[in-house]
């Protein structure tokens, strides 16, 4: 009898573009995250458990947050737990030809109890109900592009491309 073998995924995290974090730090950072997740014993990270965890002189990002209270309260450095969050991407690589995607490590999601907080990206797609939320604030999103850009004729077929994908994804979720 063959045995059905798991294969692992070994996810890298690297720096999203344009935030002030090294690849180095995000691999580092991402990695702390996810220990963080199976610690809580839950499948959510919220920025108040990243901040308890950073005041550890000891955690791995605790060098990234200002301490001074003079410079900053508490509500800035949950600002700045937010941010570390949305900074961590994970990289996949879909055939040797094609370039590197960087897709965000983290999502913002409201768990069975009500409660908002983040998840990583291969969890919540794996959840009917996390991923249904990821598509609904994709399609927020795209209806916001397109009402912000509509008036442009340059951008007409996007925007007819945006408009038929929405009309179509309602009328399967229905």
């Amino acid at each position: 009898m063959k045995t059905k073998q798991i294969k692992k995924t070994v996810l890298k995290f690297e720096a999203k573009k344009g935030s002030h974090i090294t690849d180095n730090q995000a691999g580092i950072y991402g990695k702390r995250l996810y220990e963080l997740i199976k610690t809580k014993g839950k499948s959510t990270i919220t920025a108040i458990e990243v901040l308890e965890d950073a005041k550890n002189k000891s955690s791995p990002y605790h060098d990234y947050f200002e301490w001074d209270n003079k410079n900053a309260g508490e509500s800035w450095r949950l600002t700045q737990a937010r941010h570390l969050i949305n900074s961590i991407v994970t990289v996949k690589v879909r055939t040797s030809d094609e370039q590197p995607i960087q897709i965000r490590a983290f999502v913002n999601i409201v768990d069975d109890e009500g409660e908002k907080g983040y998840v990583p990206i291969d969890v919540a797609i794996s959840t009917p109900k996390q991923a249904s939320q990821i598509i609904q604030q994709a399609l927020r999103e795209a209806r916001s592009w397109h009402d912000r850009y509509e008036e442009y004729q340059e951008l007409a077929k996007i925007h007819k491309a945006i408009q038929e994908g929405i009309e179509e994804f309602t009328l399967e979720g229905d």
